[in-house]
């Protein structure tokens, strides 16, 4: 069995030579949609398989060692809904001949995948070329047919995504919008109480981007502009859902938002002096649904010997904890982004 997957794995690298089209010093894989060019170092070393859509590039050492040696896969999606995030992650837009955009999306292994019995430093040089270098590869992405236009980034970064909303935000400022307009219009109230407290919101306010879910594509989130533990709280958050932004949530001052620098979201909701809590969510890729986590809370009313508790049923059974063994697991949760919030001054009049 071994041999005859030797065999085919020789076949596959040589389809993978042959690819190149007469073209001296390329090595080229491709599909019936778009080829990539790998560098000439990793002739011989490498095996690729294809699909219509996906080309997916593995170590030859490794894969026929049986230690898998996937080093990345990319593919093109007409829907950003065919792709699942995680692993997969857009690195830009492919226009083809025909008109037709794809998202060009890029999936890393989630393991070691070469010989780590026998390479126990780093990883072996054959795969580290195609691992990474897989950014510079996919960058060589092109058409088939020759044709077609290949973007890197497109599509991803924040700057290019959230115009109209920050517009909408700016508007809102501008004409002072109530609370309640606010609210109305999927909006935090908290513009109109910054602007009722006297402040300068365009000054005040403001917005970051960053990718919280790891699938590529920022997330737009906005914010007070402050110092210390405030510093980073975010009042709305946006993602993109079939290339269009989606309002995902809302805060207020005493339910509000940070991002951790893993990327989950935290929630921190407080309802008085005896009760106060952090629940922990994901953003579901290509939709504007939080994905619970866990939440912690300290609830007084329910316990005031022990008031310390963690759930990881979405709040359906609670689970009691010492209060060490609840501040040390809290303090997995508390490395926030200390985003600084560009002002909405900054887009007001553009």
């Amino acid at each position: 069995m071994k041999k005859i997957l030797t065999v085919l794995s020789v076949i596959m690298v040589l389809a993978a030579l042959t690819a190149c089209s007469g073209n001296k010093g390329k090595l080229e894989a491709s599909n019936k949609l778009f080829s990539i060019t790998l560098p000439e170092k990793a002739a011989g070393a490498f095996v690729s398989e294809t699909t219509d859509n996906s080309i997916s590039i593995y170590d030859k050492e490794a894969k026929e060692a049986d230690f898998g040696g996937f080093a990345f896969g990319v593919a093109a999606y007409k829907e950003p809904s065919e792709y699942a995030g995680g692993m997969d992650s857009k690195v830009g837009e492919f226009t083809a001949a025909d008109g037709t955009r794809y998202d060009i999306v890029v999936t890393y292994p989630s393991d070691v995948q070469y010989d780590y019995t026998k390479y126990t430093e780093d990883m072996p040089e054959s795969y580290a070329l195609l691992y990474k270098g897989t950014e510079d590869i996919v960058k060589t992405l092109k058409g088939a047919d020759g044709k077609g236009e290949f973007i890197w980034g497109a599509g991803t970064k924040g700057e290019d995504l959230y115009g109209d909303v920050l517009k909408k935000i700016v508007n809102a400022i501008n004409e002072k919008w109530d609370a309640n307009r606010l609210e109305e219009e999927g909006l935090s109230p908290e513009y109109y109480s910054l602007s009722a407290a006297g402040e300068n919101v365009l000054e005040k306010a403001g917005y970051a981007y960053f990718d919280e879910n790891h699938d590529g594509v920022d997330e737009l989130f906005i914010g007070v502009i402050e110092e210390g533990d405030n510093k980073g709280v975010c009042y709305d958050i946006y993602t993109m859902v079939d290339r269009k932004p989606e309002h995902v949530v809302s805060g207020t001052a005493r339910n509000r938002y940070y991002v951790l620098q893993s990327g989950l979201l935290v929630n921190e909701h407080s309802d008085g002096a005896n009760a106060e809590g952090w629940d922990v969510y994901d953003i579901e890729p290509n939709t504007a649904n939080l994905l619970d986590q866990v939440k912690l809370k300290i609830d007084r009313y329910e316990d005031e010997v022990k008031p310390w508790f963690v759930s990881y049923d979405n709040g359906a059974t609670w689970e009691s904890r010492t209060e060490e063994e609840f501040e040390d697991y809290k303090s997995n949760f508390s490395d926030y982004q200390r985003f600084d919030f560009t002002p909405f001054s900054s887009v007001a009049g553009k």
